[in-house]
């Protein structure tokens, strides 16, 4: 077999030939025949032509025969950025055999990358949609708030402020606010509850 032998050393597009050569030479090619074929042109960058040819296996019975060809298609629509085919290839190969490591580390590993890149594009979209591009009224007002900002530090500067005490004085005052709110709430609630027993 001097297919098998040039595929053993690397010679892979001599092992294409002599792959497709037992091909048109005998009317029925058996399986490991063509996936081996097929693998020679994957590791040739022929993905179109090797694709094809795993394509040819997919149906067969043999589970390990079944379960590569299967592994090698996700590889391929890994490449190629389809990663909803990859994983649905990577699975198909591991019930088909269960053991089959390259699948299993191959989907455990885009099953991660998709779901991370899947959070990230959420994460953009919400922020796309709640922070539409600024139309010219909205950029006017922001020049104008710049101005105004300009204005307010001249301002703190005067009364020998520095914008960080400022800001620490605004917190406070906030933190201040939110207590006598909550202070507010619970006297109108206990009062509430009060008046609900009374009756």
């Amino acid at each position: 077999m001097e297919a098998q032998k040039a595929f053993l050393k690397g010679n892979f597009q001599e092992a294409s030939l002599q792959y497709q050569l037992l091909a048109k030479q005998s009317f029925f090619t058996p399986s490991e025949v063509t996936l081996n074929f097929a693998h020679s042109l994957f590791e040739q960058k022929d993905t179109l032509a090797a694709r094809k040819k795993y394509a040819q296996l997919v149906s067969l019975k043999e589970p390990n025969l079944a379960s590569t060809t299967y592994s090698q298609l996700g590889i391929i629509f890994c490449n190629e950025r389809d990663t909803l085919r990859a994983l649905a290839l990577f699975k198909e190969a591991l019930i088909l055999k269960p053991d089959n490591e390259i699948a299993r580390y191959n989907y455990e590993l885009l099953k991660k990358q998709y779901h991370a890149e899947k959070t990230k594009e959420e994460v953009k979209s919400k922020n796309k949609q709640s922070n539409p591009p600024p139309s010219p009224q909205q950029q006017k007002s922001e020049v104008a708030n710049d101005n105004s900002q300009k204005e307010l530090l001249k301002t703190l500067k005067n009364y020998g402020l520095t914008l960080e005490k400022a800001k620490m004085i605004l917190d406070g005052m906030k933190n201040d606010e939110i207590q006598y709110i909550q202070k507010r709430n619970n006297l109108v609630k206990s009062r509430e509850s009060r008046i609900t027993q009374n009756w």
